[in-house]
């Protein structure tokens, strides 16, 4: 099993950078590894509670089953 840290600093809907996150995380821990996601500066919004924009996939949503299959979150 490996760590891998993935640093987050770009806002939720900006962009893809959310999406390949959650995908990137999502793989690592499906292969075993621990996964710890910081979110840093304009990253930290997608972490926030209610923070969704029309059309968009969900950050919260996908952030928080990410946190229950034992990815850590350090903001």
């Amino acid at each position: 099993m490996k760590s891998i840290t993935i640093i987050l600093g770009s806002p939720p809907y900006s962009g893809q950078n959310v999406d390949t996150v959650l995908g990137t995380a999502e793989a690592a821990l499906e292969k075993g590894h621990k996964v710890t996601i910081v979110g840093s500066g304009d990253g930290t919004y997608g972490f926030l509670k209610g923070q969704r924009a029309s059309g968009a996939p969900n950050s919260e949503k996908g952030f928080a089953a990410l946190i229950a299959k034992g990815a850590m979150v350090d903001l």
